[in-house]
């Protein structure tokens, strides 16, 4: 049973062995444009389900043979109706009943009997709050097929600059880098110039034409023109310029009292969009709450969080059990953050180079097995190097076949500003 409304305004299921109610909400939510589905049962609800993935469900408790609560944690428990929000319809009161419906994943609730202004209100926050988090997963996965490519340009480009060769070091950050980079390609660009010049005047002597024939032969022979190499390294350049000014910009961000806990919790809930991490991971978030704020620059600090958790769901791609174990802890001296994983571990031979730029444990792009991570190898480098502006470290403990855990080790002692 539909509404005419258009599908864009939001299907809606309601369950309810309560005729009487079901028409009463029926004619409501159809009247404000929405696209109404029914169900007397939970067991037609998930069959209803299977054809048609509502945007909301209203959900009665008291309902015969299987109620309210065994029907909510059926739906949380399909992989494909695990994010659709669930409010309980309920006459109720206790709180047991409405923690009951929390924890087994409901949303919110309403009390019978009905106030239509207060059904409409929180159908349409809660499904204002659906539409949000599905953009948000779009753009979290369009950020990761942008991701995923400049991973390759990246990889591409350093197979050209080391010839396949990983034991190329990186001795400087990205500025360093890129400073003595601009010299040698400006000895490139001039010195094209003078070879072009060169050639034009061998090419205009006519004492010496078949010099000029032959340097003629060999220009056509060339792959690219003088003006083509000179696109090419306009291109270059502009590319430097932009990783110089993001350098500079990173640099110049101040340094702020952070308090690490808040830190944590906001990135559990900007991980949320990453499927594995929500839906297919144990987590426990583990909380020191007497840790004092300290000066941090929280970009920083919050892509090495990120990197590191990222790396512990990564390491446990194909293990049965996946658990992940964020910690906050505190010395006289440091604040600590551990990144526990149940993953494969890291070889003993292999703890010392985890560190150094291009090392991974991970396959190369191409070479992955189906759905298994890849890496580059510069994320601990990258990591390593955003800790120096505060005296920090990595340490890692790790038992081949077991799991790891990384540290992250802050110093409480820090300089309220950063050097330019």
């Amino acid at each position: 049973m539909t509404g005419g409304a258009s599908e864009e305004q939001g299907i809606i299921l309601i369950v309810d062995d309560n005729t009487t109610n079901l028409s009463v909400l029926f004619d409501y939510l159809k009247k404000a444009d929405f696209r109404v589905l029914v169900a007397q049962n939970g067991a037609a609800a998930l069959e209803l389900v299977d054809e048609v993935l509502p945007d909301l469900i209203l959900l009665d408790i008291m309902m015969p043979e299987m109620d309210g609560f065994e029907t909510c944690a059926a739906l949380k428990a399909r992989e494909d109706a695990a994010d659709v929000p669930v409010i309980f319809m309920t006459a109720l009161t206790d709180t047991v009943d409405k923690v009951k419906g929390f924890s087994l994943g409901a949303v919110d609730y309403i009390t019978k009997p009905f106030q239509h202004e207060e059904v409409l209100a929180r159908v349409n926050t809660h499904l204002t709050i659906q539409q949000l988090k599905k953009h948000l997963l779009k753009k979290n996965e369009e950020l990761e097929v942008m991701n995923k490519n400049l991973e390759l340009q990246v990889q591409e480009k350093t197979r050209q600059l080391v010839h396949q060769e990983k034991t190329a070091i990186i001795g400087r950050m990205i500025q360093g880098i890129v400073h003595n980079l601009k010299t040698p390609l400006a000895v490139i660009h001039n010195s094209n110039e003078v070879i072009r010049k060169k050639v034009e005047k061998i090419t205009a002597d006519e004492g010496r034409e078949s010099l000029a024939e032959r340097t003629q032969n060999f220009l056509s022979t060339m792959p690219t023109d003088s003006e083509m190499v000179k696109q090419a390294h306009k291109r270059i350049m502009e590319i430097i310029n932009n990783l110089m000014l993001k350098s500079r910009m990173d640099q110049n961000v101040e340094r702020k009292m952070l308090n690490v806990n808040d830190l944590l919790r906001q990135e559990f809930e900007f991980l949320k969009a990453n499927t594995q991490f929500k839906n297919k991971t144990e987590k426990e978030l583990l909380l020191d709450e007497a840790i004092p704020e300290i000066y941090l620059i929280y970009s920083n600090v919050a892509q090495i969080i990120e990197n590191l958790i990222n790396n512990a769901l990564d390491a446990m791609w194909d293990k049965p059990k996946k658990q992940l174990i964020v910690r906050s802890r505190q010395d006289a001296d440091n604040v600590y953050i551990d990144i526990e994983d149940t993953g494969g571990g890291i070889p003993a031979d292999k703890l010392e180079a985890i560190f150094d730029p291009f090392f991974t444990t991970k396959p190369a792009k191409g070479e992955e097995a189906e759905g298994e991570p890849t890496g580059t190898g510069l994320g601990l480098h990258t990591c390593v190097e955003l800790l120096k502006p505060f005296n920090g470290e990595i340490r890692v403990d790790s038992e081949f076949g077991t799991g790891s855990t990384f540290t992250v080790v802050l110093p409480k002692q820090q300089p309220e500003t950063t050097e330019n």
